[in-house]
């Protein structure tokens, strides 16, 4: 469900590189190869990383999906700091229906990035060109957009 609801709630999940669709960007760079899954917690704050390589040199890419679970509407308070220095530091542009709010950057020394935030999850989705200085797809919104949903989905409580 990529629409927000005010009972939405998340919690962690194990292996969550294995939930994400990532049909989308392997439609533009290639084949879906090395997941690596990682996870950690401080406090109330659950930390879960995903990165997939996608593709092969030269257009291929590394996918990053990493999603802060926390307390209450703790998603909203790191969505929004983060979000100043971002607007800081370059062009942002919105995103609909994708958690309670959401945002796209591109970023030359980390590549494209999804953000969103829904109750207590901040969720970035970031792709990197395998090589250095490599342009990434044209369309590579759409499919980070849909591996976000689907990180929104598998996280759902």
């Amino acid at each position: 469900m990529s629409s927000p609801s005010p009972a939405a709630s998340y919690r962690p999940v194990s292996a969550l590189c294995t939930r994400l669709d990532l049909r989308a960007v392997a439609d533009l760079v290639g084949q879906v190869s090395d997941q690596h899954d990682a996870s950690g917690t401080g406090g109330s704050l659950a930390s879960l990383a995903c990165s997939v390589t996608v593709g092969r040199l030269p257009g291929g890419v590394v996918v990053t999906v990493r999603a802060d679970v926390g307390a209450p509407d703790s998603g909203r308070l790191m969505y929004e700091g983060l979000r100043q220095v971002q607007q800081g530091s370059g062009p942002v542009t919105e995103l609909t229906g994708l958690g309670a709010t959401a945002y796209t950057y591109t970023d030359e020394a980390t590549g494209l990035t999804v953000v969103t935030y829904d109750a207590n999850l901040y969720l970035t989705v970031t792709a990197a060109p395998l090589r250095p200085g490599a342009d990434l797809p044209g369309d590579l919104t759409g499919g980070l957009r849909a591996a976000a949903i689907s990180a929104l989905d598998a996280l759902r409580a």
